[in-house]
């Protein structure tokens, strides 16, 4: 059904705010326009990626360079 079945989302995370956290959250999604789970998840996927790669890396070079961050990773 799906071309690459290994790109489905189906881990679960959850994450409890305070309403100081839920009220920032909520403003930077006003402001992005974009979706509050969607948006949670690239601000999650980019920090990681500083973390354990560098500055150099963000989500769009992480898509492109998949293959040899995984390689990294798994070293």
């Amino acid at each position: 059904m799906y071309a690459d079945p290994s790109k489905i989302r189906d881990n679960v995370v959850k994450v409890r705010l305070n309403d100081a956290e839920a009220q920032l959250l909520d403003a930077l999604v006003a402001y992005t326009g974009e979706q509050k789970a969607a948006l949670i998840r690239e601000l999650l996927l980019e920090q990681a990626a500083r973390v354990l790669f560098g500055d150099m890396n963000s989500v769009g070079n992480m898509i492109e360079n998949e293959a040899p961050q995984m390689a990294r990773l798994a070293a």
